[in-house]
């Protein structure tokens, strides 16, 4: 078990780990030295994603759902139980629901905010003592451009992306110098199987086959293309590992050197 003292890297916890975004952010971090604790919904795909690292790596799977208020304190717990105190939270759990205004309902607006706001509110608060006491710690939110602009068929996930990216920058201005740094990272639409099913929602309307979807989903950004999981992995690693201020990093504007 590590502890917040320790002079390796020590422990990082991963939200939806299982697959896409944040099974690649563990297998950087894991690659860095960390012992990693992944949780997902689906009990299943987390043996599949621990298969998927190293054999030697430490790893701890808690297969937990963060639309229950309860998840947060019972993961942590865990986590410190397993591993020790963690110094890297990273919050990427999420769904993406795509569907127009006025046909989004109530338990769909009801699960965005629940993964993307208070979820995150949530393990941040639980984790708080150990981030404090930890050397060079960090929290990072797996936010989205959703979170600073707007994209049709999406109010209730642009909804809640803006609200993890306001709970970002309050939390940098908040604790200031003070550990742990807070970051949000900002992809536009990444190649993972969220946005594969916003294209096959997309394809199922009638307008356009699953390809032209992707197509057009990737012609949005703005850098022109489908962002890759392994690009948001590189941001989250070049952050931890360096430290600047709390910031809103926004990886669409324009991919950075170190991705």
């Amino acid at each position: 078990m590590a502890s917040s003292d320790d002079s390796g890297p020590g422990v990082a916890l991963i939200t939806g780990a299982s697959r896409g975004i944040g099974l690649a952010i563990a297998a950087d971090l894991v690659a860095a030295g960390f012992q990693v604790a992944i949780t997902a919904r689906d009990a299943d795909r987390l043996a599949q994603a621990r298969q998927a690292l190293p054999p030697d790596a430490v790893v701890s799977s808690i297969a937990a759902d963060l639309t229950e208020p309860d998840a947060p304190q019972r993961i942590l717990e865990q986590v410190v139980a397993t591993l020790g105190p963690p110094r890297v939270l990273v919050n990427n759990a999420g769904s993406a629901p795509s569907e127009r205004f006025d046909k989004t309902v109530l338990a769909d607006l009801d699960t965005a905010l629940a993964l993307h706001v208070r979820a995150p509110f949530l393990l941040l608060q639980a984790a708080l003592p150990s981030l404090r006491a930890a050397p060079r710690s960090c929290a990072v939110q797996i936010a989205s451009t959703a979170g600073l602009t707007g994209f049709p068929f999406t109010s209730a996930y642009t909804a809640a992306k803006h609200g993890m990216v306001g709970l970002c920058r309050a939390l940098a201005a908040e604790f200031g110098s003070k550990p742990p740094r807070v970051y949000a990272v900002c992809p536009g639409f990444v190649d993972t199987e969220i946005t594969r099913q916003a294209a096959t929602e997309i394809a199922a309307r009638g307008s356009k086959t699953f390809d032209e979807a992707m197509e057009a989903l990737g012609g949005m950004n703005r850098i022109g293309r489908m962002h890759r999981p392994a690009e948001i992995a590189a941001a989250v690693l070049h952050l931890v590992r360096e430290q600047p201020e709390g910031c809103v990093l926004d990886l669409d504007r324009k991919v950075p050197a170190f991705v």
